[in-house]
């Protein structure tokens, strides 16, 4: 396909996650002065990469929910997607030859471009350095299959606490990366995970151990008790490795 697609919260699921290719996402907003260049940069995109990358745009008033679930905290800005999974990001409004060497990158075909400080910097990143988003789909293989501990986030973008949390989230998901999962679930679009576990109210932060859940916490934690709480599920496990 050589013309980007414009996808909404409904569609984002097939369009982007269920993608046979790559994605580039180009998170925007009709009202930004930039609008129109965001536009011109996703149509020549994908022009050049049509049928290698699936080129995507997500307006702020169309695809809400995707931006909170992605942390999309300014505008432009754009998500790179491979397998499903968020692998970088970059926020800015990028020029064409920029953007360039990261989707080569995205495609697998250039090693990680070095930027010039003055430009909008892209950042790699891996399911483990940020919270893996989780769905009623992938849950059991993501979580309960998962050989580390698992923080699960249950949230929901109307959320004011959810928002207040994310930040905590994300720094437990850079500081345990390799050593535990840190992992968020929207609780909107994945209702029967939700259910499952008689999520009632959010957020619920629930944490796993081989595959079964051991502790739970309701509402907003203070972060040294995530953290405790988390240090403690990898410790045991560390200790029944080498013990």
């Amino acid at each position: 396909m050589d013309e980007p697609i414009h996808v909404t919260d409904q569609a984002f699921e097939r369009a982007v996650l269920q993608a046979d290719r790559p994605v580039v996402a180009a998170c925007w907003s009709r009202s930004d002065p930039r609008a129109e260049r965001v536009l011109t940069l996703l149509e020549a995109t994908a022009r050049r990469y049509g049928g290698e990358v699936q080129v995507v745009g997500l307006e702020e008033k169309d695809a809400p929910q995707t931006l909170a679930r992605y942390n999309v905290a300014s505008l432009p800005q754009f998500l790179f997607f491979r397998n499903g999974r968020l692998v970088g990001r970059a926020r800015g409004l990028p020029r064409e030859e920029m953007l360039r060497p990261w989707v080569e990158w995205l495609l697998g075909r250039a090693p990680t471009p070095t930027l010039r400080r003055t430009e909008p910097k892209p950042t790699p990143t891996t399911t483990a350095a940020q919270p893996v988003v989780v769905t009623d789909a992938d849950f059991d293989r993501v979580v309960l299959q998962s050989p580390l501990p698992a923080l699960v986030d249950f949230w929901a973008a109307w959320c004011g606490p959810c928002r207040m949390l994310a930040p905590v989230v994300e720094r437990l998901a850079a500081e345990f990366a390799g050593k535990a999962l840190v992992a968020k679930l929207d609780v909107d679009a994945n209702p029967r995970t939700a259910q499952r576990y008689h999520v009632h109210s959010i957020p619920t932060l629930i944490l796993f151990q081989g595959g079964r859940e051991v502790d739970r916490l309701i509402g907003v934690q203070p972060e040294p008790l995530l953290r405790a709480r988390l240090a403690s599920l990898v410790e045991e496990q560390r200790q029944r490795r080498t013990g």
